[in-house]
This record gives structure tokens, C-alpha cells and sequence, in this order.
């Protein structure tokens, strides 16, 4: 590892939580009350901003997060739709860019499990590209939607030993933990390599999940690698079926 591994006094900044929230919390209310009905448009940008006296910003943040929801759906230059009364129960994730991935973070939460340093070897190993008898921290968390008692999924992330301090307060800030591993140590994620298979429930994930063993599962891995390709994180994240959908825009070039 090539890292440096030096703190620095650098903190990541919260996110605009509560402002958000309260437009979010009012336009769910207008939704499940009837006030805006299935089929009809919610108020433009502008009209929230209005509304809200908040920002554009902000007002997209709590769109984002009821199109999360399952509540509405948008689309440039129609503006929101609302399409259902009541949230579905499954977490709706479009990712096109690292930035996407922070707002994932700061959206849901972690409730920290355990956190132990393991030395890698075999599969383990082999998951986190590394060599055998390497240390590494392993935190393992249920992750979850506010308000909601259903875990969203089971994650284990694990960090290289010298970001103990890190895996140590991972579930204490409302950021994605490659965003400290940067503003901590100076770092730079260059590329997040994202994989996507299918399994089904053991009886720890079935345990962990509340669900029945042989369950489908969605397991995401992703890889945060540096500059030389050298993973600073590795997180594995496994899903119940119905308690969440990947979406991704794929692009024509040239």
C-alpha cells in the first residue's frame, strides 16, 4: 500500500439534512393525504423552492429521495409524476457517478454490527485483491431507510489496518466512508469497480435480513481503488429480493 496514511484535520461536512427532510416529510404528507393523486404533477423546481424558501438543491435532494421511495418518477422536461400513494418497500438506486454513490450514504444508515481486524487469506483474500495474511478491518452493519425497521440490506466493508480509526466510526457520520478515507488522509478515489451477482440466503443473511433461508439475494461489491489500483475500500452489500432495484442509464458514444 503506497497510501499515505497520515491524518490531516480535514472533517467531511454534513449533508443538508434537516432542511430536506421537512420538504420531503411535507410532500409525502401531500402524496399519502391525497392533495397531489396518482398521475398528477407535482409543483416545478421553482414553485418548491417558493414553497420551501430553500434552494434548488435541497428541493432536488427531497425529490431524489421520494423518486427513492417509489413515490414519484422524473423525467427532463416533464417534471414529477406522482406514481404511487405509498412507498413499495424497495429502495430505488440509480448510480452513474461516485458523487451518486455519497448521496446512497448520506440517504439511508448504518447500524454497526461488529468491527474486528482479521489478517486475509483464501476467498477473503482473494475478494479484497490483497495478499495473504494481510491485516484489514472488517465492519459488518445493517444498512436501513429512515424510519424503517426492514433492513435494506446487509454490508460488511472492509478498510486496510492503517484506516482503523475510520472503520472504527463508521455509523457516526451521514457520509460515504471513501469520502473520509479522502478529506482524512489526503486520499483520491480514481475508480469504483462495481460488480453485481445473484445468491441466495445462508442462514447468517437469512438471520441478519429477516427473511427465510434459500431467499434470493442481490450481493453488489464494489472496489474503491486509488490512482495505482490499490483498493482503499472494498464493500459487499447483500439484499433481500424486493427491498431493492439497481438502475443505470448506458449511453451510445462516438
Amino acid at each position: 500500500m503506497k497510501a499515505a496514511v497520515r491524518p490531516t484535520s480535514v472533517r467531511p461536512s454534513a449533508a443538508e439534512g434537516p432542511r430536506f427532510q421537512e420538504i420531503l416529510d411535507a410532500l409525502r404528507a401531500d402524496i399519502s393525504d391525497g392533495r397531489v393523486g396518482v398521475g398528477e404533477r407535482l409543483p416545478t423546481e421553482q414553485e418548491l423552492c417558493l414553497r420551501f424558501s430553500a434552494s434548488r438543491y435541497t428541493v432536488r435532494e427531497a425529490l431524489r429521495r421520494l423518486q427513492d421511495l417509489g413515490l414519484i418518477a422524473r423525467r427532463q422536461g416533464s417534471g414529477s409524476v406522482v406514481t404511487a400513494a405509498r412507498p413499495d418497500g424497495r429502495f430505488h438506486n440509480t448510480l452513474s457517478s461516485l458523487a451518486e454513490i455519497g448521496q446512497y450514504a448520506s440517504s439511508t444508515r448504518l447500524e454497526v454490527l461488529a468491527v474486528e481486524k482479521i489478517l486475509v487469506e483464501g476467498r477473503t483474500a482473494e475478494l479484497l485483491r490483497s495478499q495473504p495474511d494481510t491485516p484489514w478491518v472488517r465492519v459488518v452493519a445493517l444498512r436501513r431507510q429512515p424510519g424503517e425497521r426492514t433492513p435494506l440490506c446487509y454490508t460488511e466493508v472492509f478498510l486496510p489496518a492503517a484506516f482503523d480509526d475510520v472503520a472504527q466510526a463508521i455509523g457516526t457520520f451521514p457520509v460515504a466512508v471513501y469520502a473520509v478515507l479522502e478529506s482524512r488522509y489526503g486520499l483520491r478515489i480514481e475508480e469504483v469497480v462495481q460488480s453485481i451477482e445473484a445468491t441466495s440466503a445462508d442462514a447468517n443473511l437469512a438471520s441478519r435480513l429477516s427473511v427465510e433461508v434459500g431467499t434470493p439475494i442481490l450481493v453488489v461489491i464494489r472496489h474503491y481503488l486509488d490512482a495505482e489500483g490499490n483498493a482503499l475500500e472494498v464493500a459487499v452489500s447483500s439484499h433481500a429480493a424486493g427491498r431493492y432495484r439497481y438502475e443505470m442509464t448506458l449511453q451510445r458514444s462516438g
